[in-house]
């Protein structure tokens, strides 16, 4: 069992979900087609956490469809005790060489309660899909209509008692950078420094571009490699356009990037970066695409003038950690710098006296969010930050008073 990507003929990337023999199997791509609203990366999740269940289904030679036309009932050890604790453990689809091998040998190795939570959900909302596709065939009033809604709110239940309403999580542990890292990592990038990881001066500057936009802007790595040379409008306001897209047939990426949730205009207000970002496109860029006869609007390009991929970035921020690792922390990500810009704007709110739910929305807009919980992590970030604070002051006056009485003895 395998997930694979397709390519349609519009440009968008799709993945289906196949057999051993490589045959799509039918139910958990259709239940994919109407979710293709959702990025690809969440449908390829979906179909490797649903490529679970499916193995789970042949291992005990349970005839699903069956199942689902009423003809037998899946009972609460199936699901609660067979089931759910093949959730909880390791696929070897997310396994290295080491868990593989762990597998081999018999080790059972437990995944976080949050990937078990997200499995779980995935699996229950295909199941109800499942059952509302078999009763959308029959009349309300037919007892097998009756029978399957039955069974529908049976196996619901079972699973919803199985979910963990709040996984356990580090709050303490930053996602961000902080103040320090932040001053050493724009040092390690800058095309200035000659240390600086690249082939060329043009791909450094475009390395160097890649990082200041993300940590600036606070951008998804998807939403940096979408953005086109006209998405940067130059003149008394300049702005920063970012934009939610039709799939691009002429885009040969895979996966192909794409603005994941909100778009959004960004003024840039900073002469010195705005200066850098015109003289990346009419030198930089220019005499890369030149060179190699490329004729494309995409910002970012690789060292060949090809539209850059997101792997490329990834590989990037590992290569400058191993090569600056005295200077750079373990936890540099692409994703690290737009948690470091929502901490550092979120900071500055709260001392400028921002109201909380002022600064969600606030948040909510500049990061492309079409929800304000998902701010609250930075608010939670914020308040760990200042009790930090207060504790260490408590502890310095608790050890001034120590010492005070230390040497007054």
């Amino acid at each position: 069992m395998d997930v694979k990507m397709v390519r349609h003929p519009s440009g968008q990337n799709l993945p289906i979900l196949v057999d051993d023999d490589g045959l799509p199997i039918p139910l958990a791509n259709e239940w994919i087609l109407q979710r293709r609203d959702l990025s690809p990366n969440t449908l390829t999740r979906n179909l490797r956490e649903l490529a679970i269940f499916y193995a789970w289904l042949e291992s005990l030679n349970i005839d699903f469809l069956a199942r689902i036309d009423g003809d037998s009932i899946f009972t609460e050890a199936e699901l609660a005790g067979s089931l759910c604790e093949r959730l909880r453990l390791t696929a070897k689809v997310d396994l290295g060489q080491a868990g593989v091998a762990a597998i081999v040998q018999g080790i059972k190795v437990a995944v976080s309660p949050l990937t078990f939570k997200l499995r779980l959900i995935t699996v229950r909302q295909f199941i109800s899909w499942c059952f509302r596709f078999k009763m959308a065939k029959l009349a309300s009033g037919d007892p097998v209509f009756l029978r399957i809604q039955a069974h529908k709110e049976h196996v619901d239940k079972i699973l919803s008692d199985q979910e963990i309403s709040n996984p356990p999580q580090n709050k303490s542990v930053a996602k961000g950078l902080r103040d320090h890292e932040v001053v050493a990592l724009v040092w390690c990038v800058d095309f200035r420094n000659p240390d600086a990881y690249g082939l060329n001066e043009h791909v450094r500057f475009r390395n160097f571009i890649i990082v200041m936009t993300m940590l600036t802007f606070g951008l998804r790595p998807a939403e940096v490699l979408t953005l086109r040379v006209g998405d940067v409008e130059f003149g008394s306001v300049t702005a920063l356009r970012v934009f939610r897209r039709a799939a691009d047939p002429n885009d040969t990426r895979s996966p192909q990037p794409r603005v994941k949730r909100n778009g959004r205009d960004i003024e840039m207000q900073v002469p010195t970066f705005i200066n850098l970002i015109e003289e990346y496109i009419e030198i930089h860029r220019e005499s890369v695409m030149e060179r190699y006869g490329k004729n494309h609007d995409y910002l970012i390009i690789s060292d060949e003038g090809d539209p850059l991929h997101g792997n490329s970035i990834s590989n990037y921020f590992q290569i400058i950690r191993q090569k600056f690792r005295d200077r750079l922390p373990s936890n540099l990500t692409p994703k690290s710098l737009r948690h470091t810009y929502s901490s550092r704007t979120e900071r500055d709110m709260a001392q400028r006296g921002v109201p909380e739910d002022e600064r969600k929305q606030i948040l909510a807009y500049l990061r492309g969010d079409s929800s304000t919980r998902s701010q609250e992590v930075y608010i939670s970030g914020e308040i760990i930050r200042q009790a930090v604070a207060v504790q260490s002051k408590y502890h310095d006056v608790l050890m001034q008073s120590f010492l005070e009485y230390t040497n007054h003895e």
